[in-house]
């Protein structure tokens, strides 16, 4: 209650107050550099740098004004994506954003900030000021110079110290009212401006989808050619020299019993070796223990397998898709492959809790860090899988030591 009529109008009224000096620094910082570069432009190779400097300045204001909406009114604004395509250079992407309507509305705002700022800034704070005047007035009106508290009506003390006070109660309510919808127009405005529309939104969603989708075959694709791999070189072999110690033996079970046995024993080793295989093939598909007995007792199984030492700890009482299970179950296990392989680390741990309709996984290690996505690498495809399923990963490897990868996805029921 105290937040709504008292917390609430404060944060709305220094938003709006706040945007008159903001309206200041950005209609200055967006006209600045448009004149500097429409100026310079016969100037090539002076005016096309000062307009690209000027696309990054724009943007930042725009993620800054972003931020000042949340703080202050607790309003996601979606951020709009700077525009690039796939493989340009990075000259080739600062020009086209320099034509990009992304560019062109944040420099919009930019300038429409100032005279929006001006009057919802002026009107915010008069009506407030009126308010706070007429409230206090019965404290202050002993101290006002002259006969009388208000002079041109000439009424007795007392009646124009109410008559000032019910005007203060009235412009209270005024004020709250205009400082709602002065607050709601700079929303509006900058929902129009800096956020991608709805169709914008999805049309977005789609394209990363599409080639989140695409990566994902791509990478399913390669993992199949490992598994025909691992089977040729690994169990078929294997099995080849079981068949051919088998035929071996049987052709010398008669004349040379001893050798026969020996051969035996070979083909028994094959044949073992092959089981060892071919589990190890079938585990790296998808491990039997996850679909019977969870994610608990499978990353058990994987941290018992790991030379790295693992603690884990999972806390998932409702079990999600199989899907989600399985997404999480390989982030855990390339987490660690790439710990044991690449890390140095002497310990690491994995946390799975489920909040909501959200599993989160974070796999951290102890080791000298520095880990970064490549494209075509262990993370990149663990992003991208992660990805398919609407979920996001974060990856924080400090230069000084210790990695952490961190996954969220979603597994309503």
């Amino acid at each position: 209650m105290l937040h709504r009529w008292v917390g609430r109008p404060l944060l709305e009224l220094a938003y709006v107050a706040l945007g008159l000096f903001f309206g200041v620094l950005t209609f200055t910082l967006t006209i600045t550099g448009l004149a500097l570069s429409i100026g310079l432009l016969p100037a090539f190779l002076l005016g096309l740098p000062v307009l690209v400097a000027t696309v990054y300045v724009v943007h930042g204001l725009a993620v800054m004004e972003r931020r000042r909406a949340g703080l202050f009114l607790d309003v996601e604004l979606l951020p709009r994506a700077m525009s690039h395509r796939a493989g340009q250079s990075w000259l080739r992407r600062s020009f086209a954003r320099t034509v990009s309507p992304e560019f062109w509305k944040e420099a919009t705002y930019g300038l429409l900030l100032l005279p929006l700022g001006v009057l919802s800034g002026s009107l915010a704070l008069s009506f407030w000021a009126v308010a706070v005047a007429g409230l206090l007035l019965p404290l202050y009106a002993g101290r006002l110079p002259g006969n009388e508290v208000i002079t041109w009506l000439h009424w007795p003390d007392g009646l124009e110290i109410a008559a000032g006070f019910a005007v203060g109660l009235v412009f209270v309510l005024l004020a709250r009212v205009l400082t709602t919808g002065l607050a709601a127009a700079h929303v509006a405005l900058a929902s129009a401006l800096l956020s991608p529309s709805e169709n914008d939104a999805l049309r977005a969603q789609v394209s990363q989808l599409t080639e989140t989708r695409a990566r994902v075959v791509d990478a399913a694709d390669a993992e199949r050619r490992r598994i025909e791999r691992d089977l040729h070189d690994g169990a078929q072999q294997h099995l080849v020299a079981l068949a051919m110690n088998l035929g071996r033996a049987k052709a010398k079970l008669d004349s040379d019993p001893e050798a026969a046995k020996t051969l035996v024993n070979q083909a028994h080793q094959e044949a073992k070796d092959s089981i060892t295989e071919l589990r190890n093939v079938v585990r790296g598909v998808h491990p039997a223990v996850l679909t019977d007995r969870g994610l608990d007792a499978a990353l058990s199984a994987l941290a018992a397998r790991s030379p790295v030492p693992v603690r884990i700890d999972v806390d998932v009482r409702q079990r999600p898709s199989a899907t989600i299970e399985a997404v999480a179950y390989f982030v855990v296990s390339e987490s660690l492959t790439n710990i044991a392989r690449h890390s140095g680390a002497t310990r690491a741990a994995v946390h799975i809790e489920r909040d909501g309709d959200r599993l989160l996984v974070a796999v951290s290690d102890d080791g000298h860090g520095g880990a970064t996505e490549s494209p075509g690498g262990g993370l990149a495809g663990l992003r991208d899988r992660v990805a398919a399923v609407d979920g996001t990963f974060h990856l924080q490897s400090s230069p000084t030591g210790g990695t952490t990868v961190t996954v969220e996805v979603p597994c309503a029921s």
